[in-house]
C-alpha cells in the first residue's frame, strides 16, 4: 500500500484507502445496477469478474492474490486487463463501476 501511495503521489494521483472506497461506494452507490451503467469494450472473463468483485470489497492485490490463490503479478495482470476493458483510470472507478452494474452484488 505504501508503494502504491508513492508512485500515486508521484505522478500528481492520489490513493484512497481500500476500505474508505467501500463505505463511499457503500454510500453513494445505487443499490439495483444503473439503466446506463458502461459496460466493458470486451467481456470480462470470469477470472477478471471475481478480481472486480474483490475489488469492489476494498480488497488489496495482496488480499486477492490470497483469496484466489493466484500471485500478485497474476492480480496486477488482471487489474490492469480490466482496467483497460472497462477504460477505468484506477482501481476506484473499476470498483464504482462493478457496483453501477451489479456486478460487485453478484456472490463469488
Amino acid at each position: 500500500m505504501l508503494v502504491e501511495a508513492v508512485r500515486a503521489a508521484a505522478v500528481g494521483d492520489s490513493l484512497v484507502s481500500p476500505a474508505i472506497t467501500v463505505r463511499l461506494l457503500r454510500e453513494m452507490a445505487p443499490r439495483t445496477p444503473a439503466a446506463g451503467a458502461r459496460r466493458p469494450t470486451e467481456p470480462l472473463t470470469e477470472r477478471e469478474r471475481d478480481v472486480v468483485r474483490c475489488l469492489a470489497r476494498g480488497l488489496t492485490n495482496a488480499e486477492i492474490a490470497g483469496e484466489l490463490f493466484v500471485s500478485l503479478s497474476t492480480v496486477k495482470t488482471h487489474v490492469a486487463d480490466v482496467q483497460a476493458k472497462l477504460d477505468a483510470r484506477n482501481r476506484v472507478e473499476i470498483a464504482g463501476r462493478a457496483r453501477e452494474s451489479g456486478l460487485a452484488a453478484t456472490s463469488a
